[in-house]
């Protein structure tokens, strides 16, 4: 079973929200809706970079855009490695939940 770090879990959950891909401007402006918090590009490039040595992130790049020195994007896409790890934490959080007495009952 694995369990994926809060920012792993965030970054992939940002992933499935904009449809499993997503160059790094919107994601990151998913990342930040998440968790309220700012995360500078660095940052956010050094997580998917640990993601994609998981194999739980994969990269292709898009076509340029078409205007004279329009350059391609790096598109991130959650891979199905990535999907179970995601959906084992989110499990894993599930039963947590359930086993607190006190969230049980939705209060």
């Amino acid at each position: 079973m694995v369990i994926l770090t809060l920012k792993e879990e965030i970054i992939l959950s940002a992933l499935m929200m904009l449809e499993g891909s997503s160059s790094g401007a919107p994601l990151r402006k998913k990342v930040i809706e998440l968790s309220r918090k700012n995360i500078v590009y660095g940052t956010l490039y050094n997580l998917l970079e640990a993601l994609i040595q998981k194999d739980y992130v994969s990269t292709e790049k898009s076509d340029p855009k078409p205007v004279q020195g329009g350059r391609s994007k790096t598109i991130y896409r959650i891979t199905i490695p990535g999907r179970k790890a995601l959906q084992e934490t989110l499990l894993v959080h599930e039963k947590i939940k359930k086993a607190i007495p006190e969230f049980e009952s939705g209060s």
